[in-house]
């Protein structure tokens, strides 16, 4: 009699801590409609809302024309939709990433690296850009949208690190708002709205108490926008800090 033995199949490969985080980032870039293309199709329609706009002052008002476009505010779209986005994936994410057997820890560290590497492609896209606005004389009209007096204006070095960390800054802000909610769902986010609003309307109240505006504007007209966004980084880590605590004890629900 011939003792038949079934093969013993391997064991799949365990994955890495690596791997765990990675697989977080891969997640989040799932639906890259969302998260990548319609930032940059809308920042592109407003570009050509602008051209439209200064094409028509220069038409009515002739080529000596001051249109100041330097202090324009379009690129700030893109801070507050990656904001909005940083939100959106936990609440989104959070609990399907668990059902897959990914800890908290992980989740964590993968949503920060997906920040960290989604920040970098925009600051490419937005460098680019903001150079070859400046090649063109500002499209032809003198018009800016991506070379402002904010970001982009400076040297290589100092575009890539205002705009790279001014970007992760509202990222890290918004991921706290998305493990509250993830956490608290959206009592939480009313506490903690209320904390962020009247915390700002403290400051400006003892700003105006101390009869301080001046110093304030002082202070941002010395350090210039490398300086702000420079002493902004030990924020940010403290935003990561916040998030992290927040979302370690999250239950998830449906």
């Amino acid at each position: 009699m011939t003792a038949f033995t079934a093969p013993v199949q391997a064991s799949a490969r365990p994955f890495t801590p690596l791997a765990r985080v990675w697989r977080i980032v891969r997640l989040h870039y799932a639906n890259w409609l969302v998260a990548v293309v319609w930032p940059w199709a809308i920042l592109i329609g407003i570009l050509l809302i602008n051209m439209t706009i200064w094409y028509l002052v220069r038409y009515t008002a002739g080529a000596s024309a001051d249109m100041q476009t330097q202090y324009t505010g379009s690129i700030f779209y893109l801070f507050v939709h990656q904001a909005i986005v940083a939100i959106q994936l936990m609440s989104l994410t959070f609990c399907y990433a668990l059902g897959l057997s990914s800890t908290r820890r992980d989740y964590f560290l993968g949503t920060a690296l997906w920040m960290l590497v989604h920040a970098a492609q925009f600051t490419v896209g937005f460098v680019l850009l903001s150079y070859l606005e400046q090649w063109t004389n500002g499209w032809g009209v003198g018009g800016h949208v991506f070379q402002t007096i904010y970001f982009g204006t400076g040297p290589l070095g100092e575009r890539l690190f205002t705009f790279y960390f001014g970007l992760i800054g509202v990222m890290f802000l918004g991921s706290i708002f998305g493990a509250v909610f993830v956490r608290w769902r959206v009592y939480g986010l009313y506490v903690v709205g209320a904390i962020f609003v009247f915390g700002l309307l403290g400051v400006a109240a003892l700003i105006g108490f101390t009869d301080s505006w001046g110093a304030v504007g002082e202070w941002f007209a010395t350090h210039s926008t490398v300086g702000v966004v420079a002493w902004s980084i030990p924020l940010t880590a403290a935003c990561a800090v916040v998030g992290f605590l927040a979302l370690r004890r999250a239950v998830p629900r449906a």
